[in-house]
């Protein structure tokens, strides 16, 4: 009898890491975002959209820079501490932006959003 109980409580220590495993639904989420620039090179904006005054990254040809919101956040603007460095939204359609990076281009190019998500207007 003793044995059968320890079979028991070990048989069900094995399986129960699986089935906790499993219950964990809630998606992996990501609040990084991936444009495609005029030039082909890809732009990589990192920021939390519910928290828009913690410190975001963009990410541009393997220079990581930190950049904060410049005014009410419905203008998606970001600019680095320096101004080099400025994001700023496309005011008619979000899913577009202008990228100016002092130092590394010669004038402001334009990016689209690879992985457009239905935002609220």
């Amino acid at each position: 009898m003793k044995a059968t109980a320890v079979t028991l409580a070990l048989l069900s220590a094995s399986v129960m890491p699986p089935v906790l495993a499993q219950s964990n639904t809630a998606p992996t989420r990501s609040f990084t975002t991936e444009w495609t620039c005029d030039n082909g090179r890809k732009l990589l904006i990192n920021a939390h959209p519910r928290r828009p005054r913690e410190e975001a990254h963009i990410s541009y040809i393997g220079n990581r820079v930190e950049v904060r919101l410049q005014g009410p956040v419905a203008d998606g603007r970001y600019a680095s501490a320096d101004g080099k460095v400025v994001w700023q939204l496309d005011p008619t359609d979000r899913q577009r932006g202008q990228l100016s990076y002092a130092g590394l281009l010669p004038q402001p190019i334009h990016c689209t959003r690879n992985d457009p998500t239905p935002t609220k207007k």
